[in-house]
């Protein structure tokens, strides 16, 4: 009897990407109907690292770019979300996900982040409001705030993003599904660029497990540049 293949699927994201928030329930979907195992692992890739400059909140580029692609796409996709009033790094929100897998709750504290910035529209780059979160969350706010103060997941952090660097990323969300066999890749992976529907996903999951080509699918995304 063949075995069945297991499929990874790296996703990188920003907190402070919309299209990264748009794509959440599709990937979610995308696991729960594929007909393969599929280990997902989240990936930091900060659209604004210091020292490039922040966009303003209210202005006129990023309020082109809500009017004109993500409200659209969220009323087709019937995702609840909203321009948030402030336009913050995602650093420090990227350090408290990231220590938040020590304690188990990194799948709660990732959505409960995009949630927080993209519905309630609160300061994502505030280490207060984090804290507030980690409550929400059941995280320990003590050992939270040390680890902030100390940088305690820099590396990690900066070990996504060079990753991602060798592999080419300049927009969100990005996928990359790849083949494996005890832990390891095998084969050529699969990239998925941007807000990809379901049926984008799941023929790039038939061309990876058809052993295809390398293939590179790219749909609407948010890049790494300055306005």
């Amino acid at each position: 009897m063949i075995p069945m293949p297991t499929v990874r699927m790296d996703c990188w994201t920003d907190y402070v990407c919309p299209f990264c928030y748009l794509q959440m329930d599709i990937l979610d979907r995308f696991i729960e109907e594929s007909r393969v195992p599929i280990e997902r692992e989240w990936h930091a890739f900060e659209l604004r690292p210091d020292p490039i400059p922040l966009i303003e909140p209210d202005g006129e580029y990023i309020t082109g770019i809500w009017l004109n692609a993500v409200y659209p796409l969220a009323a087709e996709r019937n995702v609840k979300m909203k321009m948030p009033p402030v336009a913050p790094r995602s650093r420090l929100a990227f350090e408290m996900a990231f220590f938040s897998r020590t304690a188990g709750r990194f799948d709660i504290v990732h959505r409960a982040l995009f949630k927080a910035f993209f519905e309630d529209g609160r300061d994502i780059g505030s280490v207060d409001v984090l804290l507030e979160i980690a409550r929400e969350c059941g995280v320990d706010r003590t050992k939270l705030a040390s680890s902030l103060a100390q940088q305690q997941c820099k590396t990690a952090i900066e070990n996504d993003e060079a990753m991602a660097g060798r592999l080419g990323v300049t927009g969100l969300p990005f996928v990359m599904l790849s083949r494996t066999s005890e832990g390891t890749r095998t084969g050529t992976p699969v990239v998925v660029r941007g807000v990809a529907p379901l049926e984008h996903m799941t023929a790039a999951l038939d061309r990876l497990l058809a052993d295809a080509p390398a293939a590179d699918v790219q749909t609407r995304s948010t890049r790494r540049t300055r306005p």
